[in-house]
């Protein structure tokens, strides 16, 4: 796959494309649909599957307000789309000024010149141009004047939820972690470097692996049962995302992943974890003291010990 920081980097002029265009954040089964259709379309026609995204994600610029959170990295978009077999990943710079593009220069421009598309693959609810004027309508017209193929995807349902990024992130912010995974395909992960704590974990007989993330989406605080996955290798966990109320460690940062990682004592500073998300468990509370708080996590670990082996889990437990 070759990435492209906007249609002005892309200097071949010879190919013909089948595009789909987006943010594709997370990558969920609505997007797969879309980028299946764009890959499957371009391998008929022998000619090159694009998909064209946007950074930073639009309502960043045009509502910051919102303060809209991302759902994963852009390192984990570009991942996802090699994976699945795209030709070119065209990632356009978004910007107050590309937002007041008319639906015509905005297609004529950032589309049609650099891109040559035979086919244009869209969702169902796709709109563009200054005020969203490029509605599903105008573009069926202009796709029709210009003799270009237009497939417009149908929602993807699960559970009778419509599959949206937004979608995802309120499952995520509930702690819905079984609905968020089935709509991504896989587990909702933070991933990050394993820092020092204040190592209270240890003392107590739980020592816990504590990642500093850059991630901006985060489940709502509470235990769960989770996976981790380290240097290649798969290990059963149970994770508390959190203030940690019962130390009332004021000096730490404000939200904080802790990782239990069950049947495993290694010294992993400075190596990267990544932390799957898999069931909530409990929400977080304050203890009246250690002993009360270490009862609390004996049962967790049971109770991760009987999802894991009920689900049938291929990694150590």
């Amino acid at each position: 796959m070759q990435l492209f920081e906007g249609v002005d980097k892309i200097n071949q002029h010879d190919f013909r494309s089948v595009v789909t265009i987006g943010n594709f954040d997370g990558v969920h089964l609505g997007h797969q649909a879309l980028i299946q259709k764009c890959i499957s379309e371009a391998k008929k026609k022998s000619q090159k599957a694009v998909v064209l995204s946007f950074r930073p994600h639009p309502i960043k610029v045009l509502f910051p307000e919102k303060n809209i959170k991302k759902l994963f990295s852009y390192a984990d978009q570009e991942k996802r789309l090699q994976e699945f077999g795209v030709d070119f990943f065209v990632r356009q710079p978004f910007s107050r000024d590309l937002s007041d593009l008319s639906a015509e220069r905005f297609l004529n421009e950032i589309v049609i010149k650099p891109l040559n598309p035979s086919m244009l693959v869209v969702g169902y609810d796709f709109a563009f141009g200054a005020n969203r004027e490029g509605t599903i309508e105008y573009l069926k017209e202009y796709c029709k004047t210009n003799e270009i193929e237009l497939h417009v995807q149908s929602p993807v349902r699960i559970e009778g939820e419509i599959v949206s990024s937004s979608l995802l992130r309120s499952l995520v912010a509930e702690g819905r972690m079984a609905l968020a995974a089935k709509c991504l395909g896989r587990n909702f992960y933070l991933q990050g470097v394993v820092e020092k704590g204040a190592g209270r974990g240890k003392q107590i007989g739980f020592p816990t692996a504590n990642i500093f993330t850059s991630s901006e989406c985060f489940p709502k605080n509470g235990v769960y049962t989770s996976k981790v996955l380290l240097n290649g290798r798969s290990f059963a966990s149970i994770t508390n995302v959190g203030e940690n109320p019962t130390f009332e460690d004021k000096t730490r940062r404000p939200v904080q992943v802790e990782t239990h990682i069950l049947d495993f004592d290694q010294d992993i500073y400075g190596d990267i974890l990544r932390v799957e998300f898999v069931e909530f468990l409990r929400a977080e509370k304050k203890f009246s003291g250690v002993d009360q708080l270490v009862e609390q996590i004996k049962e967790d670990v049971i109770k991760a010990r009987e999802y894991h082996e009920k689900m049938g889990s291929d990694f150590k437990i």
